[in-house]
């Protein structure tokens, strides 16, 4: 798609010239006479770049640019002057402009250079941040599921409280865990056992809500993060993991195995109002899960267990 540039200035014959040149190097040209128009059209249009007669960009142009700014960095303003006029353009460019061209503009050159560098520019910001972003986003993922890791769960967890306890909401934490993972690493080896606990992230992603949360907590543990939901709702979520899980085989070369999973939950607020406390309760209930036979949830406490508390 070609890039937008919106150039403003009072004089007809001068925006006709610019927008002659740029359109022949591929750009897409908008034009405006007054500082309103052009305001109009930015917001419209997002240019990718704003080419301004100098004297338009005084005054509350400076307010415009940091709205700018505020709304997409990486646009960039360019402003015209007429050569007594440098200084107030040299001026602007302390002001955040990217760079100033001397009317009248009798050798296109200048103008294409300028614009070339401006958009190089932002495409090098654009890239940047997409690439800081993928960055961002190794560092907060588990290679191996491609699920979010215990690092990021912290701060969702946080962010889920705050929320909930702002609107009222209830929400439940789910403590899940492979059954005999290690006896699976022991007799299949450590790669199969890499392949069942990527199978069932997936498989614990597939029976949730868009709106859950998925995590890889540790070893064969992962983390269910299930906003607005009471436990009677999750309780219904929990039987269908099981038997989605129970009757899957997974599969490598050479060999296949049914595994199962085990799982604890807490809810908030009523029973924990913390991220240690929730994590906590949702672990106690899955211990009780697994001494009780696995293959199966706990989502309260067994009395024998609530009574040595």
């Amino acid at each position: 798609m070609p890039e937008k540039i919106l150039v403003m200035d009072e004089i007809e014959e001068i925006r006709l010239h610019l927008s002659d040149i740029l359109t022949g190097e591929g750009y897409t040209v908008l034009t405006a006479s007054c500082m309103a128009d052009g305001m109009q059209l930015f917001q419209a249009e997002t240019p990718d770049l704003v080419i301004a007669d100098v004297k338009m960009t005084l005054g509350s142009c400076l307010d415009h640019l940091e709205q700018i700014r505020d709304s997409q960095s990486e646009v960039d303003l360019v402003v015209l002057a007429a050569a007594d006029d440098r200084d107030a353009a040299i001026d602007w460019l302390s002001k955040g402009v990217y760079d100033y061209l001397l009317k009248p503009l009798t050798e296109p050159g200048g103008l294409i250079a300028t614009v070339r560098r401006a958009m190089q520019k932002r495409r090098l910001i654009a890239k940047n941040r997409i690439l800081i972003k993928e960055l961002e986003l190794v560092t907060l993922k588990d290679p191996l599921t491609g699920l979010y890791n215990h690092r990021f769960m912290h701060k969702c967890l946080l962010d889920e409280i705050v929320r909930s306890a702002r609107y009222n909401h209830h929400f439940l934490l789910i403590m899940a865990d492979i059954d005999n993972l290690k006896n699976i690493n022991d007799v299949y080896g450590r790669n199969c056992g890499d392949i069942v606990l990527t199978r069932m992230a997936r498989l614990l992603e597939d029976n949730l809500r868009l709106t859950d949360a998925t995590f890889r907590y540790e070893g064969g543990k992962f983390l269910l993060l299930l906003p607005e939901t009471r436990k009677n709702q999750a309780i219904r979520v929990a039987e269908r993991i099981l038997e989605s899980i129970r009757y899957h085989d997974f599969v490598w070369d050479g060999g296949k195995a049914r595994v199962t999973i085990s799982m604890g939950a807490a809810e908030f607020p009523l029973e924990a109002r913390d991220v240690p406390s929730l994590i906590g309760l949702a672990d106690q209930r899955l211990i009780s899960a697994k001494q009780a036979g696995r293959d199966c949830f706990h989502f309260e406490m067994p009395e024998a267990l609530s009574s040595e508390g």
